[in-house]
């Protein structure tokens, strides 16, 4: 399943989205820094899950 991740959205909607999240969800977020802050909290919190992650970066027009 596809969880997409909004630029306002921090370390607590993905903590909790990682808690109803399931092995083989990938995470789409906007921004290198949300992939930094993806990181902290897997490694912290859900390091026996297996999530795939996405950077989709928006192109400014």
């Amino acid at each position: 399943m596809g969880i997409y991740i909004s630029v306002g959205e921090w370390m607590n909607t993905l903590q909790n989205r990682m808690t109803n999240a399931v092995d083989g969800d990938c995470f789409y977020l906007p921004t290198p820094m949300h992939l930094h802050a993806f990181f902290l909290v897997k490694e912290q919190f859900f390091a026996h899950k297996a999530f795939k992650v996405e950077l989709r970066q928006s192109v400014d027009a």
